[in-house]
């Protein structure tokens, strides 16, 4: 593909960098520089937040109709649709995902619209009576501009996901979608203008944190920030906006625990985990990286699991036939090979655990699955983000729940059994935010997703995204008792 350079959307129009800095966008594939990007620092950010508070101010959307939002957003959603082979592509460009199995990818991005569109108009307010003589009601306004930042793992979906909400309840927002990924999202800014948002309501900074982020998060008129990322990052934006009593939404890492009964289903499980670890190139939040297996079927288990990571065929995203592309970054690979390299002192490599055979170009990883590991190691315990399973028995469920729940993480499980009650006394007692049983991410965006300890701070999704990105107040006056 022929990729013009990456710029910022500001105020409805595409521009450069105010220094004229840009940098190099890399193919994960490749490892050449594909095009450039605008560079954005303080005085860019200054500009967009000015966009977006004017924008809000002049109240065209913020003051707008449910309805009218309604439409403009169920606008943008057709375009997406429309526009979903290119989003895609560029989406394999930046940061490497297989074309033929996108995970999660415009089509979600679409729907997260469309939900949010809907829910916006039809979420109504809520009026209380007291003894027939006190009438109250609750108003929920938009708040003002908003900070969304936004991983490279998903980029378009993770923003779209972000973005419903905070636009379809009347605020404005400053996008800084990271520098691993700031090709897709340029489609956002001209969708957005074709369906009709006004001017300033959507912007967009790239660049990197500490030159983009940090003062975007910082800004005196940044009401609250949504951030998805690492638990590191996390920590920084909350020192800096603290100051301020800033509104703040965290979704971070997992390394989230998968249950494997001896009752599940075999087949079905074995298909589904490996795409919970190995899809994405297992660059997700959610993947289920830490495979707990009873014992009486641990060696099924593995037999079965090491054949499925065989089907995972790792090459060009470009091709329809791929279904492993590679990690994201230079840096990405240093840090999953690393880890591999660890686990052949902490546990064994049972399969993968290398470059796959003629492809010295490129960051790519085979599936790699690891045993013999202690909970207690490393590779069981921090997050890898990458094509990497660690495989662990277990004997009793009491046993498989202190392992579970023995993790600094809580973001997501998943349990495989054909008991109803064992899947009930599990789901109770892990220490996590979201639970699949015989699914991997199944969603409904009713749902409150985020995790807890080091996972997340805060929910997103239906009307828990409606709290974040709403200011609710109430209004009360005396009636005439009937």
């Amino acid at each position: 593909m022929t990729v013009a350079p990456a710029r910022h959307f500001i105020g409805g129009e595409f521009r450069d960098s105010l220094s004229g800095q840009t940098f190099d966008v890399i193919s994960p594939v490749t490892e050449q520089v594909v095009t450039t990007a605008a560079r954005g620092d303080v005085d860019d950010v200054a500009a967009a937040v000015k966009a977006a508070t004017d924008a809000f101010a002049a109240g065209d959307w913020s003051r707008a109709k449910p309805s009218f939002r309604r439409q403009v957003l169920m606008k943008a959603a057709d375009l997406i649709d429309q526009r979903y082979p290119e989003i895609n592509r560029l989406e394999a460009l930046e940061m490497g995902h297989p074309i033929g199995a996108p995970v999660q990818g415009p089509s979600r991005s679409a729907w997260n619209l469309r939900f949010f569109a809907m829910e916006q108009e039809l979420a109504g307010n809520h009026s209380f009576n007291r003894d027939d003589n006190l009438l109250t009601y609750t108003m929920c306004d938009p708040v003002g501009t908003f900070a969304l930042i936004s991983p490279w793992n998903a980029p378009f979906m993770l923003s779209t996901w972000k973005l419903g909400p905070a636009i379809a309840y009347g605020n404005s927002v400053v996008h800084k979608p990271s520098e691993l990924s700031p090709l897709s999202i340029g489609v956002l800014g001209e969708i957005f203008a074709e369906a009709g948002l006004p001017a300033g309501a959507y912007n967009t900074v790239l660049g990197f944190g500490k030159e983009a982020g940090a003062p975007l998060v910082e800004h005196p008129d940044v009401i609250g920030v949504s951030f998805t990322g690492s638990p590191a990052t996390a920590r920084d934006i909350a020192a800096r906006v603290a100051p301020q009593l800033k509104r703040t939404s965290f979704e971070l890492g997992g390394k989230s625990a998968v249950f494997v009964f001896a009752d599940a289903d075999m087949p079905k499980c074995v298909a589904t985990v490996a795409a919970g670890i190995f899809s994405n190139s297992g660059q997700l939040c959610i993947a289920g990286s830490r495979i707990l297996v009873q014992r009486q079927v641990y060696d099924q288990f593995l037999e079965a699991f090491v054949a499925e990571s065989k089907k995972w065929v790792v090459g060009d995203p470009m091709e329809a036939s791929t279904r492993l592309g590679p990690v994201v970054s230079k840096a990405q690979y240093d840090k999953v090979m690393g880890y591999i390299e660890l686990a052949r002192t902490e546990g064994r490599v049972l399969s993968g655990g290398t470059r796959p055979p003629g492809m010295d170009t490129g960051y790519f990883v085979e599936p790699t699955i690891i045993v013999d590991a202690a909970p207690s190691a490393r590779v069981c315990q921090e997050e890898i983000f990458g094509p990497v399973a660690v495989v662990v028995p277990f004997d009793s469920v009491e046993e498989g729940l202190a392992i579970a729940n023995d993790s600094e993480y809580g973001l997501a499980g998943y349990i495989w059994t054909e008991s109803q009650t064992t899947a009930h006394y599990v789901a109770a007692r892990m220490q996590t935010g979201m639970i699949w049983v015989n699914c991997f991410f199944e969603r409904d965006l009713r749902q409150p997703f985020g995790g807890v300890k080091h996972s997340g701070l805060g929910r997103e999704g239906g009307g828990y995204s409606r709290e974040f990105f709403t200011e609710t107040r109430f209004v009360a006056f005396p009636t005439t008792p009937r």
